[in-house]
């Protein structure tokens, strides 16, 4: 891996490709990383990611959020706060295939302390894996919006949804940010993997960038890499 990937130059040096090369589209495509891995092995716990990045410059205005609450009080106040309240008793009642939709669905998963056993016992085989585990919440509406503020910022990075994979494919931003913001985001999550993998630097093969519809552009070569073949999408295909 070349170490200039952590110049700011080379990021965005790619992401003007990038612009250079996307057509326009009528609607506001993704700008996604995919970062394909060396020398790691999922299987090992030790070697798998499951973090949040906060991003520097937020591609999101806001974010549907679900809270799975025991307390009936706090469920009626939380009427307009969040998108949608599981109440305990229910919990066991949501089918596997519903389960996956609303990972698909809301972005911020919260939990009283107390929820959280049952949470586990009847969806973590499905949340979990999507790295849509709640986190805990204090029974309080100010901090609970707090948390759902703060997760605007933030963006979840794992390799556990496959086992197999070699792959991680990050959203970085949107096309209608500027190229300095894009890089900075971009920046920020290629320092956490550093930081993240086991052995930084050396466990990172390549990192392209994209958008939702266009080819890649390998980030960090002195000669500009575009692909769109096979061997990549099987790779993305892994991480979707």
């Amino acid at each position: 891996m070349d170490k200039n990937i952590t110049e700011k130059q080379t990021i965005e040096k790619a992401l003007t490709e990038l612009m250079a090369i996307s057509k326009k589209r009528n609607f506001d495509e993704a700008i996604e990383m995919v970062v394909t891995l060396k020398n790691i092995n999922v299987k090992n716990k030790d070697q798998r990611l499951e973090y949040a990045v906060s991003l520097p410059h937020p591609y999101l205005d806001k974010v549907k959020s679900l809270v799975f609450v025991k307390d009936k009080n706090l469920a009626q106040e939380l009427k307009g706060v969040v998108d949608k309240v599981i109440l305990d008793e229910d919990i066991a009642k949501i089918a596997k295939k519903d389960a996956k939709k609303m990972t698909e669905e809301y972005k911020v998963f919260l939990a009283e302390g107390p929820v959280m056993l049952t949470v586990g016992k009847h969806l973590g085989q499905v949340l979990s894996p999507r790295g849509k585990m709640p986190i805990v919440a204090p029974p309080n509406i100010n901090a609970i919006k707090t948390l759902i503020t703060t997760s605007i910022s933030q963006q979840k990075i794992s390799n556990k949804k496959n086992k197999s994979s070699v792959a991680l494919q990050i959203k970085v931003g949107k096309k209608s940010q500027s190229i300095p913001d894009l890089t900075d985001n971009t920046l920020t999550v290629i320092k956490s993997l550093i930081d993240k993998l086991p052995v930084g630097l050396q466990n990172l093969h390549t990192i392209y960038i994209k958008t939702t519809m266009s080819k890649t552009v390998k980030i960090g070569d002195d000669k500009w890499t575009i692909q769109n073949h096979g061997g990549l999408h099987s790779l993305m295909k892994q991480v979707n």
